[in-house]
């Protein structure tokens, strides 16, 4: 627990030295203390000596996974934990719930949903307190209304044209920006458990949205597809998307730059290096048939690139991880994709928003 009039303490469990910097360097602007561990054996005793606040653990770890290093940790102390994982199928989600985590997050991620959800999850338990009223900023205008009780959604004080089903689902997702809902959570939160709903209708009414929308609030992007987990919302400018129709960044061999942070301009080169090392390392496992260092060092892979600002290679590498019986020439091909994407496609640095 962290001492009187002490910011609190987080634990960042992460072997990946470029993601934990980066985690790191975010929670501190955020007015946290951080430490950091790469081994997963190393936790237990590490918690037992500084009780931290907070601990930030990633799934995949060398010494110990993540799941046995939650049951060891709940075994003593109910230090809040926050589980990340490229791993967000529901089971894997209710696994980390059912071994004492607190909380779950599905990588990839933004740094500041990390900041949100650790301050979130620090607030909840008591051990960050709430920012003062006065301290608090005058909220701006809202460019997205939702009227529950008259049945309406407004943009820019514009009502949009949509279904009732459509406005239970948009203001499901409005409620707790940048948190990823499965499908089958939406369906749990946003339907009438009446009629029996697959996900593919889900799809088909975020699709009706996502265009609904666009042509209410052109270049901008509301729903958002998290590879292999579900949607989330979050309101952003999207220029290039609108110039070009399509989501999750520049594809291979695309003229579309990525958008990377301003504040990592600095650390691109070594960490581009980094990457392209990582993957010829998967090449070379791959060239042994050795599929589960493939997939570890994808999932290393996918939670950077998120950071980084490449959308289109984390998707790639959690397509690599969660691929449940994927042939060899399709992987190679796959690391050959992402080869060409780093090599090929322009970066634009710009100012976080």
């Amino acid at each position: 627990m962290n001492d009187a009039g002490q910011a609190p303490r987080v634990l960042v469990v992460e072997d990946d030295e470029h993601v934990a910097a980066l985690q790191q360097e975010h929670l501190q602007r955020a007015g946290l203390r951080t430490e950091r561990l790469s081994r997963g054996d190393a936790v237990v005793a590490h918690v037992r000596a500084h009780a931290p606040d907070l601990v930030l653990l990633d799934l995949m770890l060398p010494g110990a996974d993540g799941t046995e290093v939650c049951r060891a940790l709940r075994a003593f102390s109910n230090v809040p934990i926050l589980m990340v994982s490229a791993r967000g199928e529901e089971m894997d989600r209710l696994l980390g719930f059912d071994l004492g985590a607190d909380d779950y997050l599905c990588k990839p991620f933004s740094p500041r949903e990390l900041v949100a959800r650790v301050q979130a999850l620090l607030r909840r338990l008591g051990r960050l307190p709430q920012p003062p009223a006065q301290a608090r900023p005058t909220a701006p205008p809202r460019l997205l209304e939702l009227d529950a009780a008259a049945q309406r959604a407004l943009w820019r004080g514009r009502p949009l044209d949509l279904t009732p089903q459509e406005l239970r689902l948009l203001g499901v997702l409005a409620a707790q920006p940048a948190r990823v809902f499965s499908r089958m959570q939406l369906i749990e939160l946003a339907y009438d458990g009446s009629t029996e709903v697959f996900d593919r209708a889900v799809d088909s009414h975020v699709k009706n949205l996502r265009r609904k929308l666009a042509a209410a609030a052109p270049g901008h992007g509301f729903i958002h597809s998290v590879y292999g987990v579900g949607y989330r919302f979050e309101i952003k400018a999207q220029p290039e998307a609108a110039e070009r129709g399509t989501e999750g960044g520049p594809l291979p061999g695309d003229d579309r730059p990525v958008l990377v942070p301003a504040d990592l301009r600095e650390r691109l080169p070594a960490f581009l290096a980094s990457r392209r090392a990582l993957i010829e390392e998967a090449t070379q496992a791959l060239a042994h048939e050795d599929l589960a260092a493939v997939r570890r060092l994808a999932h290393r892979l996918a939670g950077s690139f998120a950071l980084y600002g490449y959308t289109w290679a984390a998707q790639g590498c959690l397509r690599i991880e969660n691929a449940p019986a994927p042939a060899p020439a399709q992987v190679a091909a796959w690391l050959d994709e992402l080869r060409r994407h780093l090599d090929d496609t322009p970066v634009r640095f710009v100012e976080a928003s």
